[in-house]
């Protein structure tokens, strides 16, 4: 097993999108989601088993009022955010996902990616949580900031 971090160009985003697939139930997004949304100067941190993306971590840098909007619980769907909220540098980054496909899950895989994200991480960082695992993933390595509702949860990271 390995981790990495790559750019998100098309041939990753078509991998993450087939690790989407199967891991979220809802209608899958297009690819045209994924490429409107980030770039190649983005970049994501993978996991591979062998040469096979087996899992991500996504954090990209976004401007301040989508940073507020998200902290505040202003918006608490970040499906519909506008694309052009994801900018290229920012003191100011959004943890959008962290997918493991189900047999690596449950091994540290995610604390690791994590841990590599934040290794060099400058600024302040937050993300949403849908899920039981992403919420103790999350409070592991973050503060919880506002309990939305039952499964959505705010959480941010402040990195000098």
């Amino acid at each position: 097993m390995e981790i990495i971090e790559k750019e998100l160009t098309k041939e990753n985003l078509l991998k993450i999108q087939a690790i989407d697939k199967k891991f979220y139930k809802a209608e899958p997004l297009k690819i045209k989601w994924y490429l409107e949304r980030y770039n190649e100067k983005h970049k994501g941190i993978f996991l591979l088993d062998k040469e096979k993306i087996v899992g991500y971590l996504v954090s990209v840098p976004i401007k301040k009022e989508l940073y507020e909007a998200i902290t505040n619980g202003v918006l608490i769907n970040d499906v519909y955010i506008n694309p052009h909220m994801f900018i290229e540098k920012s003191k100011y980054n959004y943890i959008v996902s962290c997918v493991i496909l189900k047999k690596y899950q449950h091994k540290g895989y995610g604390s690791l990616m994590l841990k590599k994200l934040f290794e060099t991480a400058k600024g302040s960082f937050c993300a949403l949580t849908i899920s039981n695992e992403g919420y103790y993933l999350a409070k592991k390595f973050l503060n919880l900031k506002i309990n939305i509702n039952d499964t959505v949860y705010v959480f941010t990271k402040e990195m000098d």
